[in-house]
């Protein structure tokens, strides 16, 4: 198998050969030699691999290629490097004109799934990275039959310029749109009250950047294509954790319009089991709200009985970060409290606007664990919550951290760990209620295996013979203990070579009920020089032993 070279500037091109060794039954061998660009006469390398110095760039305030970004900018998180503006757009994953999540009518149904899903698709375009908080769509009203909308439609320009301002920190985006002639077609923002410091787009485009009334972003062009969007943003640091000003109701009225009657009832009761009421200042029923809804538990069994989905939700304390979210919402807005919620494809949490400030608060309910890039991207480091967490804590925050320090686990790279080898758009992970997909079953990292169960055999397909560092190969194949399907299990792609006997876990794939695998993992374009060899691993299951290639 040959490993060709990436397309990458002239000085760090590089050229890798990869002599695939013959196959054993539930063995798979394979040897990655790498070694720089050599001519063919003199054997001499032509070209050295130089990376990118980050602190370089920030000392010479240096820029990007086209000259409109900095190279690198000192966040509270770490120096942050500028993504390269000259990628072309990734057809794989745009986000536009796809599905009705994308318009500005787009709305939010609550559901009554409880139960806690494992696995979540996980597109991340920000620097530092803001996993799992993308925010994506927000909704600021609730309709009678308690359907979440956007109160303000009205789309208006978002402003392109300016410095960060004090108290401000800075990201960069880096995401691919796909344009729809003259149609609002939505993308992510860092938070609320976000700015737009610069913008840079591949091709060439004349674009404009929207925002409606809950904060939504979308940009509008006139021709039919896809762009990369770089941007870099601005926004308050104290919007990621602080805390509510002490504001009194009179200053809040004129922010909340009125609520359907039909829901008063309802919330009255809601209202009596957290133990709030306007008698208390705004900051205290905010701060009783976090801890009551952070408390619900996830559930497999539905919660039903009083035929109104708001009470079912809020009375058992039954939920996920949909679930609370939703009925904090509802609780917010009738109490008088400016809220919003907010959903991605793997999390949802809510906002709260003090008259000054919106805040971005967490009630947890996160997943157990997320698919996500994991990359040499700075992880954003928040302010310290002011809120107080239950010992079950299970936020969006924690998720993140699991899955950036689980180095073989099921959150693996976007391309690097997909299950099955599934990376949606980050427009098709979602339906138009914007609800996280169904629960996966349960992976192996969250089921031990079975100590008496026979050791797991990894059979291996044929793998491709060509293959670029920093590109995926599809590897696929099956997974057996006893002759029995291993469904739902972890397998783990290791390289191993003479400096690293215990293998560096470059991806992972998952196995479906059959036992099969099938998905893409990327040589590391970091890898260093020298010979390697593949292996497969799984941890087992319920079912299932440990077991591996040899």
């Amino acid at each position: 198998m040959r490993v060709a070279p990436p397309s990458l500037p002239a000085r760090s091109r590089l050229r890798r050969a990869l002599a695939r060794l013959p196959f054993v039954p539930f063995v798979l061998a394979a040897s990655i030699a790498l070694s720089g660009t050599v001519d063919a006469q003199q054997s001499s390398i032509l070209h050295e691999f130089l990376p990118p110095d980050p602190q370089e760039n920030l000392s010479w305030s240096t820029t990007t290629i086209d000259g409109d970004l900095p190279a690198a900018v000192q966040t509270p998180s770490g120096i942050a490097t500028a993504p390269d503006p000259r990628r072309p757009p990734d057809a794989r994953n745009l986000y536009g004109g796809s599905t009705t999540d994308d318009t500005p009518e787009s709305t939010y149904e609550p559901d009554r799934d409880t139960r806690r899903p494992n696995v979540e698709n996980y597109e991340d375009p920000f620097t530092p990275s803001t996993a799992p908080f993308k925010r994506l769509r927000a909704f600021d009203a609730v309709l009678d039959d308690y359907t979440l909308a956007v109160r303000d439609k009205t789309l208006r320009p978002v402003p392109i310029g300016g410095t960060l301002a004090p108290g401000e920190e800075t990201f960069y985006g880096d995401f691919s749109v796909g344009l729809v002639p003259d149609q609002p077609v939505r993308i992510p923002n860092v938070g609320p009250g976000s700015r737009l410091l610069r913008l840079s787009s591949n091709p060439e485009t004349r674009i404009e950047v929207l925002r409606d009334g809950a904060d939504n972003w979308f940009v509008r062009g006139h021709d039919r294509k896809e762009v990369r969007l770089v941007v870099q943003l601005g926004i308050p640091r104290a919007a990621f954790g602080s805390a509510f000003t002490d504001v009194g109701w009179t200053e809040l009225d004129r922010l909340v319009p009125p609520q359907p009657t039909t829901h008063r009832a309802a919330f009255a009761q809601v209202a009596d089991a957290i133990g709030i009421s306007r008698a208390m200042r705004p900051r205290d029923v905010l701060e009783k709200m976090v801890g009551y809804f952070r408390s619900f538990e996830p559930s497999d069994d539905p919660p039903r009985g009083r035929e109104d989905i708001y009470l079912d939700l809020a009375l058992t304390r039954k939920g996920v970060c949909r679930h609370r979210s939703f009925a904090f919402l509802v609780t917010a807005l009738n109490i008088g409290l400016p809220a919003r919620m907010v959903v991605n494809e793997a999390h949802a949490w809510v906002e709260a606007f003090d008259g000054n400030l919106w805040h971005r608060i967490d009630l947890g309910g996160a997943a157990l664990n997320m698919e996500s890039q994991q990359d040499d991207r700075p992880a954003h480091q928040p302010p310290p919550d002011p809120y107080a967490w239950p010992e079950s804590q299970d936020s969006g925050q924690e998720m993140a951290d699991r899955a950036r320090n689980d180095a073989g686990g099921q959150s693996g790279n976007a391309q690097n760990g997909g299950t099955n080898g599934a990376t949606p758009s980050p427009s098709a992970t979602t339906s138009s209620s914007a609800a996280p997909p169904e629960p996966a079953p349960a992976p192996s990292a969250t089921e031990p295996a079975d100590p008496n169960a026979p050791p797991a055999e990894i059979t291996v397909g044929e793998v491709g013979r060509d293959v670029r560092r920093g590109l995926p190969v599809i590897l696929r194949g099956e997974v057996k203990s006893g002759g029995s399907a291993c469904p739902n299990v972890r397998v783990d792609v290791v390289l191993r070579s003479t400096n690293a006997p215990e293998g560096i876990v470059v991806g992972s794939l998952s196995t479906d009920e059959r036992g099969a695998y099938n998905g893409p993992v990327v040589i590391p374009r970091e890898l260093s020089l020298g010979e390697y060899e593949l292996g497969l691993r799984t941890p087992g299951g319920a079912r299932c032993g440990a077991g591996g290639t040899k």
